[in-house]
């Protein structure tokens, strides 16, 4: 099977699958999507984290669930990743964090490289810029903008999705970078919650250090690729 014939069958089965799972929600839950929506736009933290817990032991899969869909869509998912700190604890809220950016990571990747490909690279191909970024992307590049807290997901995998970079590259690259960035967003955001100022300042100065390093770093390489 050739990459159009998969992308060809990828389309219909993407759309019935993202339909089913969203008809499953309101079938089981009618008002899950009306409050949700409403704690979420009026940054109703403690309200979130109250409905979110009132659904006992799956409330681990709708964060994951809630969290994969963000990032497979481009809309933020910083409060999902706040409760999870508050609800879960911070371990625990960093690995179920981490399992859902992953996850709907790798699947936009997999949906833009074989489904929307053709319809983005004509749109690269216009720009001379967009063109000359697309060519320079690489796992380590990957990694770098994964690392960095609060990063645009959606913009990184569908850079990555027109590279020449591989599915076992990218998922390595996602995987090891966004253990770094959510390690710091979940962090952050249940130091704001509890509003420790000592944590807040030792965070901040984390990431600013974070970000001095892999900068670095990256300049770092690119001389190295230069000199050879």
């Amino acid at each position: 099977m050739n990459r159009t014939m998969l992308a060809n069958l990828m389309k219909p089965l993407t759309l019935v699958l993202l339909v089913a799972i969203c008809l499953s929600i309101h079938w089981f839950i009618p008002s899950f999507y009306s409050t949700l929506w409403q704690l979420t736009v009026q940054h109703d933290i403690p309200g979130l984290t109250d409905y979110i817990s009132s659904f006992g032991s799956v409330a681990v899969f709708i964060m994951i669930l809630l969290i994969v869909l963000t990032n497979m869509t481009g809309l933020p998912s910083v409060q999902f990743v706040t409760v999870n700190g508050i609800l879960f604890g911070l371990v625990p809220g960093i690995l179920i964090s981490w399992a859902g950016q992953v996850i709907g990571n790798v699947l936009a990747f997999i949906i833009m490289r074989y489904v929307f490909r053709h319809k983005a690279q004509a749109l690269v191909d216009k720009s001379r810029w967009l063109s000359k970024l697309n060519g320079q992307i690489d796992c380590k590049l990957v990694f770098f903008f994964r690392a960095i807290p609060y990063s645009p997901n959606f913009v990184v995998t569908a850079f990555a999705a027109l590279s020449r970079i591989s599915f076992a590259e990218h998922g390595a690259a996602t995987m090891g970078g966004k253990i770094l960035a959510v390690c710091m967003e979940v962090w952050l955001g249940y130091d704001l919650i509890h509003f420790n100022p000592h944590s807040l300042i030792a965070v901040c100065l984390m990431v600013c250090l974070l970000a001095v390093l892999l900068f670095g770093s990256r300049r770092w390489m690119q001389h190295r690729s230069n000199v050879k």
